[in-house]
């Protein structure tokens, strides 16, 4: 039997390289991590990214970690995990999850030991602040990681194919949906959006408890991670000469070449049952992947950046 062994890769396109080859490694297994990988490597390549500065005016001490690691048994990929930045830690193995129980599992051991040998992990491991994937490898991970406050697991993200766009949907008459910016909306919408972002939360113990003011500003806030459609439509029962009002809004997180990140889709009590949420999910994955033509894995074709639609990646503003 081969020894496991542990690789530490230098960079997104460095790891890209290695296992583009690999049977298995590019799948809806591994798409969650590879789509965050794929883009680093493509802003590496190119001009170079943008730097955000954070809003308190200080930076984490993670903030440019770049941790890229694989685990391997001969020329057999078993898992992958990513620290790109100050993101989620992304924990993933290309193996049909029947298998993650005896192909990968066992390896989550080694995985750890050598993580706390590296930086950022090896001076301070409370830098794991959350990891997604699955959630066997998640919990054997944690039960192995030392830390002052145990790390979040963090929401479930489902790893969807996103290979091709969907086909085109059809609004109803009066219905419309646009991407907004919250800076530039009347006080009308920005409030009608507010409460619908209120009421998506509920009474969740977790969710904020905001005055009208508060809830605005906390909106304001989210749009810097998060991109808003609005959707609008007549009241139920309403012919179409009655002014259409806002009644869902989706959020989106950035999109990678290989996904698109919806966190939030809400529709109103009194809209619900009439496909908005579909239509809505439907049409921002066409607009992000209207040019579904994948990248190889090892980026060799790369398109030049002035042959790039960023308008078609990024969801365009009106249809």
């Amino acid at each position: 039997m081969t020894a496991p062994r542990v690789v530490v890769h230098s960079s997104s396109l460095g790891l890209l390289r290695a296992i583009a080859a690999v049977p298995g490694a590019d799948s809806r297994n591994t798409n969650l991590l590879l789509g965050c990988v794929m883009d680093d490597a493509l802003e590496d390549s190119r001009t170079g990214r943008a730097v955000e500065d954070e809003e308190d005016g200080q930076t984490r001490p993670d903030e440019d970690t770049k941790l890229l690691v694989t685990v391997w048994e001969g020329d057999e990929l078993r898992l992958l995990f990513t620290k790109l930045d100050s993101s989620i830690c992304k924990l993933v193995s290309p193996v049909p999850p029947s298998q993650i129980p005896t192909l990968a599992l066992p390896l989550v051991p080694l995985l750890v030991q050598h993580l706390l040998t590296l930086a950022p992990f090896s001076s301070d491991p409370s830098l794991l602040r959350s990891i997604t994937g699955p959630i066997v490898l998640v919990d054997a991970f944690l039960a192995r990681w030392p830390h002052p406050a145990k790390p979040l697991t963090a929401p479930p993200l489902i790893p969807c194919s996103t290979r091709s766009a969907p086909p085109p949907v059809s609004f109803p008459p009066s219905h419309t949906f646009q991407r907004i910016d919250v800076h530039s909306m009347p006080q009308s919408d920005l409030a009608t959006l507010a409460n619908l972002l209120s009421d998506f939360y509920g009474n969740h113990p977790d969710s904020p408890r905001l005055d009208d003011a508060a809830a605005i500003a906390d909106l304001k806030a989210k749009q810097r991670h998060n991109t808003f459609w609005f959707y609008r439509a007549p009241p139920v029962g309403a012919d179409e000469s009655v002014a259409v009002a806002p009644v869902a809004f989706l959020a989106t997180g950035r999109a990678t070449p290989r996904t698109v990140a919806i966190r939030m889709v809400y529709v109103s009590p009194s809209h619900r049952g009439q496909s908005i949420a579909q239509r809505m999910v439907t049409h921002v994955t066409r607009s992000h992947l209207l040019t579904a033509n994948p990248l190889p894995l090892n980026l060799d074709e790369l398109p030049p950046k002035e042959e790039e639609d960023e308008e078609t990646r990024w969801g365009r503003k009106d249809e």
